[in-house]
């Protein structure tokens, strides 16, 4: 009885280990996905901001002018990130919360699913 007890110590203390591994290895690929998405964000961002500055830029017939404008428009974009700092970090905590309320959840329902595999064999 007391190896059985060892026996079942040690297999939590793996599937402890397994759990971990597969949290931090689902925290690193969601981290590397969200570096990968913000950098071609920020490529098109710059892409488009030129191609935004030389369109403006033959509109006025003045270059300076086009990039001065797309410059102001992001400015403008700034003033309205700060007003609203308040509801959009609430939004982005309230964001956070569900998805990892929603992993917890899954994770229950594996572990669910597995004792309830384990049983019917």
């Amino acid at each position: 009885m007391f190896d059985d007890l060892k026996q079942y110590i040690n297999n939590r203390i793996a599937y402890a280990k397994l759990e971990i591994v597969d949290s931090v290895s689902n925290m690193i690929s969601a981290g590397v996905f969200g570096v990968l998405v913000g950098m071609f964000i920020m490529m098109i961002l710059f892409i488009g901001s030129l191609s935004a500055g030389y369109l403006f830029g033959s509109w006025f017939n003045d270059t300076g002018l086009g990039f001065l404008l797309v410059m102001g428009i992001y400015v403008g974009f700034l003033i309205i990130l700060f007003v609203f700092r308040k509801k959009i970090m609430l939004l982005i905590t309230d964001k956070a919360i569900e998805a990892a309320m929603e992993a917890i959840d899954n994770s229950d329902e594996d572990e669910k699913e597995k004792h309830e595999n384990e049983g019917h064999q």
